[in-house]
Parts: C-alpha cells; structure tokens; sequence
C-alpha cells in the first residue's frame, strides 16, 4: 500500500508543484518584471526562505547557469508548495523592521488560488465555502499520507495529522489524493481514477487487530 501511495503521489506532487509555480511566475512578473519569483523579493516568510536557499545550495553549478528555474523547482520539497496555502510566518530578514507573511493576499488572492480550478466546484458539492483553508486541508492531508510512508511509518490504523490530535483512516487520506486531482485539474483525477494503484491496494487493506 505505501508503494501505491509513493507512486500516485509523486505524480500529484508534479501537478501541484508546476500549477503553484506558474501562478507564483506571473506574480512575480507583474510585481518584478520577472518570471524567477525566488529572485523576485516576494515577501516570502524566513521558512520558505530557508527552504529556497537549500534547494539551491543543492543545485550543481550547470544546474544554476542553465535552466535554474526548472531545477529550483524540482529541487523544492512536497512541504514548500503545502507551506504557501497557510498563513505565513514570520520575516527576519530586514530587522529590526520585522513582520509577518501574509499569504492570503500577497500569493492565494493575487493568483496561487487559480492554480485550483476546480476547487470552487469541489467546496461547493461538499456545501463548503471555496479558502485557502480547504485547499490547505486537502494538501496537508496529503503531505502527512507522503511522509508517513516515506518514512516507513504504519498506516493500517490511520494517518495522524500533525498539529492536530486526530487521526484520519487510510481510506480517508486516499481519497484526499482524489480530492486533490480534481481540485488541480478534472483530467488529472480521471486518469487518477482509472490508474491509482492506491484503489487497488486499498481493497485487500489488512484490517487492524485482525
């Protein structure tokens, strides 16, 4: 089962990944003339920052002379992309003029929130109202499913979700991956549904304490 879940999540990771990009690149070029919006100065919390400077220390030299903006990219983990639906933290990084992120209207109302097209649609079947909040749920749920089994964690008695005192049922988190496809794109999930190995494995799930 954790093998189906890496599979179908490293696809979802690319869509997420690319969709936020491309909305983060016409930001940034409106703001800063310049699709690069990690050379952008978008107001960025000292966390992301952090993550961008890694994911750039990782790079090799060919890598930041040719096609940086595609390497940095990949080079950013699942958790950067979950990190922009939240609030935004906080930035040190002009002291002692510090202050906080704040994601709602610096990225998610200035286009991050059309990187999910079908995130309206979807609220709206559940009699939910359309936030960053519902797709923050959505992604999180995710995130914690891809680091419970990349970490060779158990998952047969459910997912916990950190931050929270709760826990979730695989099924549940599966279907999380679904929601997110639709959210990013009806086709995505289509394909997801006809092709996830999640489902198939899911249907010969062992049972706990069995």
């Amino acid at each position: 089962m954790a093998s189906a879940c890496m599979g179908d999540i490293a696809i979802l990771e690319v869509a997420l990944r690319n969709h936020m990009d491309r909305r983060l690149s016409l930001i940034s070029s409106e703001q800063a003339g310049t699709g690069d919006w990690y050379m952008a100065g978008l107001r960025f919390d000292d966390r992301a920052q952090r993550q961008i400077r890694e994911a750039w220390n990782h790079l090799t030299v060919q890598q930041k002379k040719r096609h940086t903006h595609g390497h940095l990219v990949a080079a950013l983990t699942f958790g950067f992309w979950r990190n922009l639906l939240e609030n935004g933290g906080a930035i040190h990084a002009h002291w002692p003029d510090e202050g906080s992120a704040d994601y709602e209207n610096d990225f998610w109302c200035k286009g991050i929130v059309k990187a999910f097209p079908g995130g309206r649609r979807h609220a709206s079947a559940a009699n939910a109202k359309w936030t960053r909040s519902y797709a923050l749920d959505i992604v999180k749920t995710v995130h914690a499913l891809r680091n419970r089994v990349a970490h060779h964690e158990p998952i047969v008695n459910g997912i916990p979700l950190p931050g929270e005192n709760r826990r979730i049922t695989l099924a549940e988190a599966v279907q999380a991956c679904f929601d997110l496809a639709m959210i990013l794109d009806r086709d995505l999930h289509t394909w997801l549904v006809g092709n996830s190995k999640m489902k198939l494995a899911l249907e010969h799930e062992p049972q706990p304490n069995a």
